[in-house]
């Protein structure tokens, strides 16, 4: 019996796992991005193909994103409409939010696309739970996770959580500070804050 090939091997692979398990938690497909949108939040999944994909096999990585409107605005930026995986605030990979799955799946001609389904509706399903947890602007700025995320830093003084945005800047302080890049990211930090008035460089710092 001939193979079926690896194009026909991922196709049956996403029937079998992504498309119905995303379906049956109210997501939308849009070729290989899916969307939900929930309590003014959207849920992103895109499957990412690698660019060096072969007629022999088909690699792809899971995108995990989720996207608020109301931390657009608040930062004064234009909500998306039809938010992609890139306009997500919070962005992980698949493999950092879900146990059992690797950075990439790997499709060939004779994969075990039972097996495989299997894994990746595991991992789908915890990464959605994660994902869950977000329930609002506020939780998506506080599991960004990046110190030097200005967008981040602008929520946070635009709602006046001036502790937290001091607290940004001591953490990327700490891990940034002995860097060359420092001052560029300090007078980042600098500019940001004189157009809320608030300082948030330690005084000592200048």
């Amino acid at each position: 019996m001939e193979h079926p090939s690896a194009e026909e091997a991922f196709a049956t692979l996403l029937g079998e796992s992504a498309v119905p398990l995303l379906k049956e938690h109210g997501f939308r497909k849009r070729k290989l991005t899916f969307t939900r949108e929930r309590d003014g939040l959207v849920d992103v999944i895109n499957l990412q193909r690698s660019a060096g994909n072969s007629h022999e096999a088909i690699r792809f990585y899971v995108n995990c994103g989720v996207y608020s409107a109301e931390f657009d605005r608040v930062i004064g930026r234009t909500p998306q409409q039809r938010p992609a995986e890139v306009d997500c605030q919070y962005r992980r990979r698949i493999e950092n939010i879900a146990t059992g799955i690797g950075p990439h799946v790997t499709v060939h001609a004779d994969i075990d696309v039972p097996a495989v389904a299997e894994q990746l509706r595991a991992a789908l399903t915890s990464a959605l739970a994660v994902m869950g947890q977000l329930g609002g602007p506020d939780d998506v700025a506080h599991s960004v996770g990046s110190d030097i995320d200005f967008d981040v830093l602008r929520y946070r003084l635009a709602t006046g959580d001036e502790s937290g945005a001091r607290e940004q800047y001591r953490g990327a302080l700490s891990r940034f500070g002995a860097e060359d890049r420092w001052p560029r990211l300090e007078e980042q930090f600098r500019r940001a804050a004189d157009s809320y008035g608030v300082a948030v460089i330690d005084s000592e710092r200048g």
